[in-house]
């Protein structure tokens, strides 16, 4: 029990420092209301559950230890984010009700969004290659692996909750205040500096 209070306990601090998919869910929350950045996160925590899947599998390890599938996966993780940067930094100025919109397209592309960045973060691989197995015992099966996955995920999504809740209000303040604009482009400036961070580590 105390091995799993002190992986809690160091994922809860891992899943709150702010990275690609906060950003998004921030952005989102802000410019489109807490139903865009709560279909943030859930497409988060579905890929969470699908690395979970592939971790118990053994398939991340393999990942991991295969040089040009990683470098790949890496690759396609920082274009993407740096596609969803350029995107919010070169968008033009929309009307409100346009910006705000929470319809079901915008839903589901938020949604997609999420899952997409979460599934092709080499980050989250890391995670289940590097953090997880420090808490497993050689002897342990494989129910203890996907506990420990199961409780990163539940911990991601409720951080990413958290955060949709509280800037969804800031939104409101933001819209007022005429700074949404400058917002967005400084999350899609951070989406690239992620981006590029990504492509540039050889990990």
């Amino acid at each position: 029990m105390e091995l799993y209070l002190a992986f809690v306990a160091l994922v809860a601090v891992l899943v709150t420092i702010p990275g690609p998919a906060v950003v998004l869910v921030m952005q989102n929350a802000m410019g489109r209301g807490a139903g865009a950045a709560l279909a943030i996160a859930a497409g988060v925590f579905i890929a969470d559950l699908i690395w979970v899947g592939a971790a118990v599998a053994g398939v991340t390890a393999l990942l991991v230890l295969s040089g040009p599938a990683f470098t790949v996966l890496r690759l396609v993780g920082a274009a993407y984010l740096i596609y969803l940067g350029l995107r919010l930094v070169l968008a033009r100025r929309q009307a409100p009700a346009v910006v705000g919109a929470t319809g079901p397209v915008s839903t589901a592309r938020a949604f997609r969004q999420g899952f997409v960045c979460d599934l092709s973060n080499p980050k989250t691989v890391l995670v289940f290659t590097s953090v997880i197995p420090q808490f497993v015992p050689h002897d342990a099966g494989p129910l203890l692996p996907t506990a420990l996955g199961l409780t990163f995920a539940v911990l991601g999504l409720g951080s990413l909750v958290g955060y949709a809740v509280a800037f969804a209000g800031a939104g409101r303040l933001v819209k007022r205040s005429g700074l949404r604009e400058w917002l967005t482009r400084a999350s899609g400036g951070l989406l690239i500096a992620f981006g590029i961070g990504v492509a540039a580590d050889a990990r």
